[in-house]
Parts: structure tokens; C-alpha cells; sequence
């Protein structure tokens, strides 16, 4: 501090010396004046930018009394002070405005760049590119990101007690980094609580239980379907929905489902019975986000209806991958959607397809 304090005596010092030099009152001269303003100001805020201001309006009006223009009678004089004091003044505020909103930018910028790093990261958590090995089953995933804000859709493979394997596929509700940890949180505590329950219906109710727990001050919901597939040579797949598509069987596209509601965690009752449905593995099953059967595109023509991909072309792409392996169909789909958008899909799209290996 003392060094800048040292460099702006010196600089007023200079532009006093050069007044008594030129012996004018004019602009040209005292303008110089500015320069230690503008570096008070950056260095020591608005307060030292007056400060500095008031001291180099005092060297003008030294240098008019020790050394009076000719050519200025006190008016002109006084009219000088006056219009060097709005320079002298107004510059520091002028200067405070704009550092302010520059940092102001900064400060944004960086923190942009922190949730941009956080959502890559919890993206690759929510959606990561290898599952664990699943012993007799062939599980192909995929996950296509929208175009702008990340989403909350997640999938989850993992083992289950007596060596089940528990896969979970979610959507929360919203976008943004809000959405992301959210579904970050609730991946995690499922991918715990797996390891306990071979009941899917016991799984979502806890998962519902941690969710309002952890958002009592927010609104939160979820859609979501666990299924659990025996680990036998003979398996079954037992599975529960929570506001959630049920799954569908891997050949035919026919759903599993019964057609009856279920409700999203996080709203509704407390504790609430989930049905659960049990079904041989058969061919395979597969599990998705409505990003699928919602697909459409981020941008579309205005006045343009807004067309859907819609659960007739799912089971159509589905249907023409008969006996294909999981990883052959989960791409097809893809494929079939991105297609269909043209481009950038407007919603996240999250598939899990399972195969008896």
C-alpha cells in the first residue's frame, strides 16, 4: 500500500510541476491529473479516487494562486475549478462502475465455470459409460444429453442380495444443476439401499423416504422404475414403477404394465404400497426415460406442431431388432430418435436393455 500511495504522490507532484511549467489552466494540462484518479480508484475503491480527486483539484487551484493566468479573470477561474471538480469527481465514480461490473462478470463467468465442471462430473456419475460386470445377463445402456441445461435422468446397475441384479432408470423432475444433484443424491442412495432388498417396491419406498427427508424446504418428485432380475438359471424379473413407463418386454415392445397410475416419489403419501410385478426374463427386457417415447426436437420452425416420437415408432425400431443383441437395440433407438429430431434432442434420453447372456 505504501508503494501505490508513494506512485500517486509522485504522479500529483508531476502534474503540479508541469502546470507551473506551462503556467495555463488548461484542460490539456490538468487533465494529466486523471491519471493518478484512475489508479487510486482501481487500487483503493471510490473513496480513494475522491480522495485522490479532491488532492488534484488542490494542485489546480495552488498552481492558479501561486501562478495566475493572464488571460483568467475569477470567474473563468472559478468556472475552471468548478469543471475540473466534475472531471476530478465524476471519473472515480465513472471508473467504480465499471470495475464493479466487471468483477461482477468475472465472478459469474467463474462460477459458471464451476457448474459447468460439476455437472460434467455428476453426468458421467449419473450416467456412466461401463456398468459392472452382471453375470448371466448382457446390459447394454445409453444416454443422449439434450441440448442445453443437463437433466436429472439417471440409471443405476448393481448387485443385489443372493446375486440379483437391481437395475434402476430415474427422471427428476426440472433441469439445471439443481436436477443433477438431486438425482446424484437419489442414485447414491439407492445404489445402497440395493445391496439390502432384492424387493423393488421396498427400494422406491425407501428412496421416497430419503428424498423427502432431503428436499422438506423444495419442491421434489421423481419418476422412476427398479427392477430386480433373479440370479438363477431360470430368471425372473420382478419390477415396480414410480410414475415411471414400465418396462418393456426387449422383442416385441409389448409393456409389462398393467395400465394402472403409480405415483412419483416425493409427492403424494408418505409410505406408499407400490404393486410389484413379476414376469419371466424371457428375451430380455427394456427400461427407459420419456426422453424416448417424448423425443422431439430442441428447436422446431415456429408455428409448427410439436410431433413426437412417440411409443408406436419405439416399438416399431424395437420390433425390427428381433433377437439382435441389447447393445444392436439400445443403438437402434437411439439412432431412430436423434433422427426423427433432426438435431439436438429437447429432453435427456436414458436406456437400459437387458438380455439372458
Amino acid at each position: 500500500m505504501a508503494a501505490q500511495i508513494g506512485v500517486l504522490v509522485v504522479l500529483l507532484v508531476g502534474v503540479f510541476a508541469l502546470l507551473q511549467l506551462n503556467n495555463q489552466p488548461g484542460i490539456g494540462i490538468s487533465i494529466y491529473g486523471l491519471l493518478p484518479i484512475v489508479l487510486a480508484t482501481f487500487w483503493f475503491g471510490l473513496l480513494g479516487g475522491v480522495l485522490t480527486g479532491a488532492g488534484a483539484l488542490g494542485i489546480f487551484v495552488l498552481d492558479q494562486v501561486m501562478s495566475p493566468a493572464p488571460d483568467f479573470d475569477g470567474t473563468s477561474v472559478a468556472w475552471a475549478i468548478v469543471n475540473r471538480g466534475l472531471l476530478f469527481f465524476g471519473v472515480p465514480v465513472l471508473v467504480t462502475v465499471l470495475l464493479d461490473r466487471e468483477r461482477r462478470m468475472a465472478r459469474q463467468i467463474e462460477e459458471q465455470r464451476a457448474q459447468l465442471a460439476e455437472l460434467e462430473a455428476l453426468r458421467s456419475a449419473l450416467t456412466p459409460a461401463v456398468v459392472p460386470p452382471t453375470p448371466g445377463l448382457e446390459v447394454a445402456t445409453a444416454f443422449v444429453p439434450a441440448e442445453g441445461e443437463v437433466a436429472g435422468d439417471f440409471f443405476l446397475v448393481v448387485e443385489g442380495p443372493a446375486g440379483a441384479t437391481t437395475i434402476v432408470v430415474g427422471d427428476v423432475v426440472g433441469h439445471g444443476l439443481e436436477a443433477a444433484r438431486g438425482a446424484a443424491f437419489l442414485r447414491a442412495t439407492m445404489a445402497t439401499f440395493a445391496h439390502f432388498t432384492g424387493d423393488p417396491a421396498e427400494l422406491l419406498r425407501l428412496a421416497d423416504t430419503a428424498l423427502r427427508e432431503s428436499s422438506r424446504e423444495r419442491a421434489s418428485f421423481v419418476t422412476a422404475v427398479c427392477l430386480t432380475i433373479g440370479g438363477t438359471a431360470d430368471p425372473e424379473v420382478r419390477w415396480a414403477t414410480a410414475g415411471h413407463p414400465a418396462p418393456w418386454v426387449l422383442d416385441t415392445g409389448d409393456s409389462l404394465g398393467t395400465g394402472a397410475a403409480t405415483t412419483p416419489l416425493g409427492v403424494g403419501p408418505a409410505h406408499p404400497a407400490v404393486p410389484v410385478g413379476r414376469a419371466a426374463l424371457g428375451n430380455g427386457v427394456l427400461v427407459f426415460t420419456d426422453g424416448l417415447t417424448e423425443g422431439r426436437p430442441a428447436r422446431r420452425p415456429a408455428g409448427r406442431p410439436v410431433r413426437l416420437f412417440g411409443e408406436g415408432r419405439a416399438r416399431q425400431v424395437v420390433r425390427a431388432c428381433d433377437g439382435a443383441p441389447a447393445k444392436d437395440v439400445v443403438e437402434a433407438l437411439v439412432s431412430a430418435v436423434t433422427t426423427f429430431a433432426g438435431g439436438p434432442l429437447a429432453d435427456d434420453l436414458c436406456l437400459v436393455a437387458v438380455r439372458p447372456d
